[in-house]
């Protein structure tokens, strides 16, 4: 049974985890129990529509007769999930400012623990329900009765995540009582999270270069997780059930050391962790006297030092694109292509800008990074909108370098040409460009100046489900319309396609000069 503490702060950190939704359900008289119902059943629906869509997806797909897509797509959510739960546990825990006023309230620290982590699969979910639907698929197409086949998946689903999360428990918090990360604590987390990240991205990159494909249905199983498909595929043979045998005595195994280990230290911990980072913080340097200009751009960078900043924007913004697109939308283009192509490369570079700026990008939040800064400045006799453009500035020569060094892998991997990589950068500069206003308008529309962790900054205007939603969509509608651009260069007469070309080019720019226009009205002519 649920104690009645623990509810309580799940409630409470549902209330906090998107203060946006929350505060929009206030103004609708959502008070108390309503409130906190209405914040989970929307969560309900995201989940289900992101369910149905990828459900959607992979509905063409046996798995049943496909142990090599079935391990390849587990090792994807896995992978996404460690790097996920390694960031979002150091974030919840130690990078944010509300657990210092849970605990001197009568809490036990063990419905604390569980409350975040209750909260915090909220945000990681998204990136695995995919393996759920991998796993019912599995047993579906396998012969099991439907409903035994989502009791099953579930079971299993849970089983994994809960051996996931436990790991990633242990890693956190065993670093943090090492002496090294009490004099280094941020190159520690931030070394953990950038080895984290790396795995992920290492291990795809890996499994998709020994991919053998030869079959053209199927590709080469890996072998340590051949043990899971028979759990779906074959469920009452010797090794489904030896397999079964290891997960759950290994999740018994790993709450038990829980138990014993973690949560009798977790207020001291979190405690000495949280003092040590507010008074690195209150550190100042010295500079010299600066011009106006020179000071904002100084305090804009200063705003990049927020501890492990830079990392999340990287883990969330640009890793996550780039498994998905490296995972689903690589193909082999080493063939030499003719200029006629360059438009259909320009496009890509558009659409590749699309994918990796997203709400979790420094564009989409550099203006709420002041904090209550942002008011100070405001009543200072500065022009907000030339504050302003010194930072959308700043956010954009970062997303421009992120975008670059992503499209720069693709070309090293997929062995593009050189004119047609000058084509899509071109392309990527006018893409970044258009999509770095709407979400620097966006962040200004959803600031907020009291958030607790950066995961909240995240998670403003619908969190990671409606990201991920937002991605998948992007994604397909990026393969559509370049799949369609690319039939008719293919198909048609050198003449006709750079007729197809110019058409194209002339709708870029004038929906690009009318995008432009519509910001500049709606948003910087505004500010004064």
């Amino acid at each position: 049974m649920i104690s009645k503490q623990l509810k309580s702060l799940i409630k409470v950190n549902m209330l906090l985890l998107n203060p946006q939704v929350t505060d929009r359900f206030r103004k609708k008289g959502f008070t108390g129990e309503s409130l906190t119902k209405r914040l989970f059943r929307q969560s309900a629906i995201s989940t289900l529509l992101f369910v149905l869509l990828y459900g959607f997806l992979m509905a063409t797909m046996d798995f049943s007769k496909m142990p090599g897509m079935f391990t390849f797509y587990v090792a994807l959510f896995i992978l996404l999930s460690f790097s996920q739960s390694i960031s979002g546990i150091y974030n919840v825990f130690f990078a944010g400012k509300d657990l210092p006023n849970y605990l001197p309230l009568p809490f036990k620290q063990r419905d604390i623990f569980l409350s975040k982590i209750a909260v915090l699969s909220l945000n990681i979910v998204p990136f695995t329900l995919p393996m759920l639907l991998v796993f019912f698929a599995t047993a579906w197409r396998s012969g099991m009765m439907i409903v035994v086949a989502v009791v099953w998946s579930i079971i299993g689903y849970l089983a994994v995540i809960s051996a996931n999360y436990l790991i990633c428990t242990f890693l956190v918090f065993g670093l943090v009582k090492t002496k090294l990360f009490k004099k280094h604590q941020n190159l520690v987390m931030s070394s953990l999270m950038t080895i984290s990240m790396v795995i992920a991205i290492g291990g795809i990159m890996i499994m998709n270069m020994n991919a053998d494909t030869g079959s053209g249905t199927d590709r080469t199983p890996i072998n340590f997780l051949m043990p899971l498909y028979a759990v779906f595929n074959q469920p009452f043979s010797m090794e489904s059930l030896l397999t079964w045998v290891v997960l759950i005595g290994a999740i018994i195994i790993l709450v038990l050391i829980l138990q014993k280990f973690v949560l009798p230290q977790l207020g001291e911990q979190l405690t000495s962790v949280n003092s040590s980072l507010t008074s690195s913080s209150r550190r100042r340097k010295h500079s010299k006297r600066l011009s106006l200009d020179q000071s904002l751009d100084a305090y804009n960078r200063q705003l990049l030092t927020e501890p492990n900043l830079i990392l999340q924007v990287v883990i969330n913004s640009v890793m996550v694109p780039l498994i998905f697109i490296i995972s689903f939308a690589f193909a082999d283009l080493s063939m030499n292509f003719d200029l006629k192509w360059i438009g259909v490369f320009f496009v890509s570079g558009m659409f590749l800008s699309i994918l990796t700026t997203n709400q979790s990008s420094l564009i989409s939040n550099l203006i709420s990074l002041d904090r209550s800064n942002f008011e100070f400045v405001y009543s200072l006799p500065i022009s907000m909108k030339k504050y302003l453009n010194r930072k959308f500035k700043l956010g954009y020569l970062f997303q421009i370098i992120v975008n670059l060094i992503i499209l720069i892998i693709m070309a090293l991997v997929i062995k593009l040409s050189w004119r047609m990589v000058v084509a899509m950068i071109i392309g990527m500069l006018l893409g970044t460009y258009l999509v770095c206003l709407h979400f620097f308008r966006r962040d200004f529309r959803l600031r907020s100046t009291n958030w607790t962790n950066i995961t909240e900054l995240f998670n403003r205007g619908g969190g990671n489900i409606a990201m991920m939603l937002s991605m998948t969509l992007n994604i397909l509608v990026s393969i559509l319309v370049i799949g369609i651009y690319s039939a008719g260069i293919f198909y048609l007469s050198s003449i006709f396609s750079w007729i197809v070309n110019c058409v194209v080019a002339a709708v870029i720019i004038i929906g690009g000069f009318v995008y432009y226009q519509n910001y500049r009205q709606k948003f910087w002519n505004q500010l004064l």
